[in-house]
């Protein structure tokens, strides 16, 4: 928040800030009306390169690093920018200092055992040029999630919490301890399906919301900090891509200096939100014929089949990896499934499985396949792992014979 009774600089410092920092730059011009809704939906929604994040269909966004600095958004990230949280010119309070364990100690209004829970973060979400513009985003809601209540440095309280969303119709879920506050509280989302998202609702912050204007804003917001419906979150990342942390700004996304002192720094309430895959069950399967190819010298060839049910319990399924005439024998399955991150995961390439076991020679074996289309031979690709060292490239590659086909079908008891 970024109120008058919050921040009250001297005239020298005021004087300061003004040649460091001119008026807000504008941001994107295309957009919904004011009192519209963002113009996406849930049917197109399109995911980014992470598989739990969706951003709008016209401005997907992306992943990239950064470094906090409070350099201004005329030039660098939308929300590297000075905070009102703080009475010196130099204060390190954004968003950014906060996901890089950064965040100096004199910020004001934080909340007991903020600042402690600090850094972890590695990549920000956004569009446009240099990922720098604010954008929309929910989460996949095919996958389960723990959001806690990390931080907060807000001068007053807001009403926040989660949302999901049906087209245009929104479902608010409020958090009390949130809303107080109350570091380190734990929300366990599962959605159905339905994409989700924060938001925050107050009576001070007078720009247009996304989801339910003048008072309520939500994450997937189009606009940015130029026009509405504003975007007053900001998104980052882990570097494994599962863990994110969600920045809120309570007040008009305006820089410092102005006549009413408000902010654009987003760390008004801050939330780590932890991805898990949705455990449902994987009755598909996968088959692989005397699949050949070759990596610096090492020549694997990889024959079987996976997936599917045994009808007392346990994974169809049993595949050999002969890598330089090592037989890596795995005659019982231990996981097959989707695969939710690392190589081959996310849209660029579905059907694609995970297995893993062990080798009658005592050998831990992980197996991903990809079935890229006929006939196989610079279609399908392969990755393996041996003792947990890649050995073939740590990308996956193209097989050079063979063929693998994936099946949609169930294989087995239901």
């Amino acid at each position: 928040m970024s109120i008058l009774h919050r921040f009250l600089p001297s005239t020298a410092i005021v004087a300061g800030l003004t040649t460091l920092l001119a008026a807000c730059s504008a941001d994107r011009p295309a957009g919904p009306s004011l009192d519209a809704a963002p113009s996406i939906s849930a049917q197109v929604l399109s995911p980014s390169a992470n598989p739990y994040i969706l951003g709008s269909a016209a401005l997907p966004g992306s992943f990239v690093g950064f470094t906090a600095n409070n350099s201004g958004r005329q030039s660098t990230e939308f929300w590297d920018n000075l905070s009102a949280d703080n009475t010196v010119s130099t204060a390190q309070c954004n968003i950014g200092f906060y996901a890089s364990a950064a965040m100096g100690a004199d910020c004001q209004n934080q909340a007991p055992g903020s600042t402690a829970n600090q850094g972890g973060f590695t990549t920000f979400f956004g569009d446009g040029a240099g990922s720098r513009d604010a954008t929309a985003f929910l989460f996949n809601g095919s996958y389960t999630y723990t959001a806690t209540l990390r931080g907060s440095y807000a001068g007053a309280n807001s009403e926040v919490g989660w949302y999901t969303r049906t087209g245009e119709t929104y479902a608010f879920h409020p958090v009390a301890d949130w809303s107080n506050k109350t570091i380190g509280t734990s929300v366990a989302i599962t959605t159905g399906g339905l994409p989700w998202g924060f938001y925050i609702k107050n009576n001070f912050n007078p720009s247009i919301g996304g989801c339910a204007s003048p008072d309520t804003d939500c994450s997937d917001a189009e606009n940015g900090f130029g026009g509405a419906p504003y975007q007053q979150f900001a998104l980052f990342s882990t570097a494994t891509g599962t863990t994110f942390l969600v920045g809120s700004e309570d007040n008009r996304l305006e820089l410092l200096p102005n006549g009413r002192y408000e902010d654009s720094d987003y760390n008004d309430y801050i939330w780590a939100v932890t991805a898990t895959p949705v455990q449902a069950a994987v009755c598909d399967f996968v088959t692989f014929g005397r699949l050949v190819t070759e990596q610096g010298g090492t020549k694997v060839v990889i024959s079987g089949n996976a997936g599917g049910n045994q009808p007392g319990g346990g994974i169809l399924g049993e595949f050999h990896i002969d890598v330089n005439g090592v037989d890596n024998h795995v005659a019982n399955i231990d996981t097959y499934g989707p695969i939710t991150s690392g190589v081959f995961s996310g849209p660029s390439f579905p059907n694609a499985r995970i297995v893993t076991g062990v080798a009658k020679n005592g050998v831990s074996v992980e197996l991903r396949v990809w079935d890229g289309g006929e006939p196989g031979k610079d279609t399908d690709k392969v990755y393996v792992k041996l003792n947990g060292v890649p050995v073939l490239s740590p990308a996956g590659q193209f097989i050079d014979q063979g063929n693998m086909q994936y099946h949609p079908q169930c294989r087995g008891p239901g």
